[in-house]
């Protein structure tokens, strides 16, 4: 892909889109997110992804072009995840499914395709390229989160969709067939592949229903989580940790098709995630309507919740059998007659933790990573939901990070053994850490979902 091409269309996307905004009906763009996404494109041009720097290759201005749509496409389905209109979710999945297996192939080509990985300390980090893909996490998901984000509330203000309620008659019949169009995309999807790719059959099926569970639970935990109860979130924050990264493994290891995150499960993949994801959202507005959550509460009023403690000894328990798999993994997984796996971290453990510390060391900074990886993630989520940019902007920044070296760790180490204990307690705890703390930043900044209305003159 032509650099000069990415940047002007990040350029035009990302920069001039409040010209566009202005002009639309109920356009009322912040300036100040805008400036933050050209700041941060033009920094990472001058000093890293330009022509003149070794690690500037193709790959990584694919990265970088692919990140900001991920991101982009990230922060409006998590808008639309949070409100009412399951039509507009549904949408908004597609490009952000799509996009997240999309940017993870490209990932995993750079690690796996090109030799970095298995055998090779450190993978990347000693590299020219490791920098420049950092650096192009970081922006896009900055500038995809920023941008999104304001062209969602215009979304959101011109066809009033709020969090319980959608103030369009036609936004409202569209949700009404909603549920319909998916189940009969899922369907026809599946009978696709028997009929005509009945080779691809086994891993569509596989990794449909497990898109359909993945999707599913993380629906719910971001919704919980964007909510004011910790316990809830927690509970689905374990489930959900661990159903992610097996269905991510098996995507780029356990496939029976060759390769890794094989193209030609791109459909059943997306089809799949996007009905989930519906479903979750449904199913979880449900159990909210039940429980009493609500999404600003806190912000107005002191947290209804905050004496909820019921949900720390699941935490206790997930750490009481992750920590002991940290250091004893190897003879744990000869009790079960499975050879330890050669772990590999994207940086280079010091000199001082080689030989038998390796691997307790790999496996802690690994779930060091899942863990601060979903403080970053409900961070963002929480604050790309809410009117103040600033905040948004710097949850970005962070998140960027820990979601690209997450994801390389994720590449390099494709084993379910090894991951599954780290997710198990990373996930919930990290999940569960944020959202307290956002909840104290929220009520500061007086930070809501639901922004009101202007004011009529």
């Amino acid at each position: 892909m032509n650099t000069a091409f990415i940047f002007l269309a990040l350029t035009a996307g990302g920069v001039l889109s409040p010209l566009l905004i202005k002009m639309l009906p109920r356009g009322n763009p912040d300036t100040k997110s805008f400036l933050i996404v050209a700041a941060a494109l033009a920094l990472s041009f001058v000093f890293v992804l330009n022509p003149f720097f070794s690690g500037a290759t193709p790959q990584a201005f694919q990265f970088l072009f692919f990140q900001f749509l991920l991101f982009f496409a990230f922060v409006s389905v998590s808008r639309m995840r949070q409100r009412k209109s399951q039509f507009l979710h549904a949408l908004m999945s597609i490009p952000s499914n799509g996009q997240w297996f999309i940017t993870m192939w490209i990932l995993s080509d750079v690690y796996l395709a090109n030799q970095y990985a298995k055998g090779v300390l450190g993978g990347m980090s000693f590299s020219g390229e490791f920098p420049a893909l950092l650096v192009a996490a970081i922006v896009g998901a900055l500038a995809g989160r920023m941008v999104g984000a304001q062209w969602m509330q215009w979304v959101e203000a011109r066809w009033e969709v709020k969090t319980e309620s959608v103030g369009s008659s036609a936004l409202r019949a569209l949700d009404a067939w909603t549920p319909k169009t998916l189940f009969l995309s899922v369907a026809l999807c599946v009978l696709t592949y028997v009929f005509f790719y009945p080779e691809f059959l086994r891993d569509a099926l596989i990794v449909m229903a497990l898109g359909l569970a993945q999707n599913g639970i993380y629906a719910i935990n971001t919704r919980f989580a964007n909510r004011n109860h910790p316990g809830w979130s927690a509970v689905t924050g374990l489930i959900g940790g661990v159903v992610y990264y097996v269905h991510w493994v098996y995507l780029v290891s356990y496939t029976t098709v060759g390769g890794f995150m094989p193209l030609v499960l791109l459909i059943p993949y997306t089809v799949a995630t996007v009905a989930g994801s519906n479903l979750g959202a449904t199913i979880s507005m449900v159990c909210e309507k039940f429980l009493n959550l609500k999404a600003d509460q806190h912000v107005y009023d002191k947290n209804a919740f905050e004496d909820v403690r019921w949900h720390h000894g699941l935490l206790w328990v997930a750490a009481s059998l992750c920590l002991p798999y940290i250091v004893m993994s190897g003879d744990v997984l000869a009790l079960f007659g499975i050879a330890p796996s050669t772990l590999v971290l994207p940086f280079a453990l010091p000199g001082w933790l080689e030989g038998e510390w390796a691997r307790p060391a790999t496996l802690l900074f690994g779930g060091l990573m899942f863990f601060i990886q979903n403080v970053t993630h409900t961070l963002s989520s929480r604050a790309g939901n809410r009117n103040h940019a600033s905040y948004h902007a710097v949850t970005c920044v962070f998140h960027g990070v820990l979601y690209f070296l997450t994801g390389s760790f994720v590449i390099l180490n494709a084993n379910f053994m090894d991951l599954v204990p780290l997710a198990i307690f990373g996930s919930a705890a990290g999940q569960l850490f944020a959202q307290r703390l956002s909840l104290k930043v929220e009520r500061h900044l007086m930070s809501v979902m639901d922004v009101p209305a202007p004011a009529k003159a």
